[in-house]
């Protein structure tokens, strides 16, 4: 069996603090879930957390599962990661044994769950206020119903909006919308530069919105599943 890799909590991250975990839903969305981290181990490898409940039900997580586990770190921000559930325990408390898949992230809770991919969209068009759509090039990284990350080689601005079409691998018709840009960021060590774009999708149609959430959840079983033949 191969080493699992270890993933290092944000310095700052401590038992007994706060955290919340983002379940998703069958829309793709993130129910969130207050709950606390009552231990940890020193390589990251696994977080143990209490078992949330609502409406005097344990929430619905089962091994296998890949959720979110958000923690705010004192002085600093809100990290979040994935990770799949590697046990579930009743006795002699209720709570669930996770393994981080990803790394922590500096960010805003997710309100839909993103996945990594490699995509390049069959279109790709800046939609400016006045005069023609202008082609670019790029490749979509990470992906959700709420929208997606685009790597490009020239910087786009914040606000500007995007039309996009892309075919999901496994499914036979292009998908696309229109996104907002949120986020800009240069790559690191980028020879030619590059940045990353956070969009947010305006709107999608239902099927559109279907078809990525399908994609989305068996890609989060895939992950899951190689983790756990690691």
């Amino acid at each position: 069996m191969a080493q699992q890799r270890a993933v290092q909590p944000p310095k700052g991250f401590t038992v007994w603090q706060a955290a919340e975990l983002g379940v998703p839903s069958r829309d793709g969305r993130l129910a969130w879930h207050r709950t606390r981290v009552e231990d940890f181990s020193p390589d990251g490898r696994r977080v143990v957390v209490g078992w949330p409940m609502v409406q005097l039900a344990y929430v619905s997580v089962h091994r296998g599962d890949l959720i979110y586990l958000g923690a705010t770190v004192p002085d600093d921000a809100l990290y979040v990661v994935p990770c799949e559930v590697v046990a579930t325990v009743l006795e002699p408390q209720a709570r669930l044994v996770l393994a981080p898949v990803g790394a922590w992230e500096r960010m805003q809770r997710r309100e839909h769950c993103r996945v990594p991919v490699t995509l390049a969209p069959e279109e790709l068009l800046v939609l400016p206020p006045e005069g023609e759509p202008q082609p670019l090039k790029g490749t979509i990284v990470d992906l959700s119903a709420g929208g997606i990350r685009l790597r490009l080689a020239r910087e786009l601005r914040v606000g500007d909006r995007i039309a996009v079409r892309f075919v999901l691998p496994g499914q036979p018709q292009p998908v696309g919308g229109v996104a907002v840009v949120r986020r800009v960021a240069p790559l690191e060590h980028a020879d030619p530069p590059r940045w990353d774009h956070g969009c947010q999708f305006e709107r999608l149609d239902r099927r559109t919105e279907d078809a990525i959430v399908r994609f989305v959840f068996q890609r989060q079983r895939e992950l899951a599943k190689q983790l756990r033949d690691a």
